[in-house]
């Protein structure tokens, strides 16, 4: 078993996603709302580190719209299914602000069940 950590800037990108997984038979998992590192410096009112105010230019502050983040264990097959579904619905991951899809080892789990 594998736990899957998916991470997609745009929220109705991940639906599709998820609607396509459970389409594909994978089914489980936990969606979280979520926000990058710089969003949330430009939403804090703590004083910003000196190399903010260079990046602040490429933030939106008035978007306040969270990522989504999917956490899902199972099995190296299905890992590859979903890397798959991933992969079709967004076109690649290697742009900007689209998403981070990785993996971890689970040794391991109790109360997964099988469907």
């Amino acid at each position: 078993m594998e736990l899957l950590i998916l991470v997609m800037h745009d929220s109705a990108v991940m639906d599709e996603i998820l609607v396509r997984m459970m389409e594909a038979g994978i089914r489980g998992g936990t969606l979280l709302d979520c926000e990058g590192a710089l969003q949330a410096l430009a939403d804090s009112t703590l004083a910003k580190p000196p190399v903010f105010s260079s990046l602040q230019r490429y933030l939106n502050p008035e978007s306040k719209e969270k990522s989504k983040l999917l956490l899902s264990a199972m099995t190296a097959e299905n890992i590859k299914l979903a890397h798959k579904i991933v992969l079709e619905i967004t076109g690649g991951l290697n742009r900007e602000n689209t998403g981070v899809f990785l993996t971890v080892p689970l040794g391991f789990t109790d109360g997964l069940h099988a469907e």
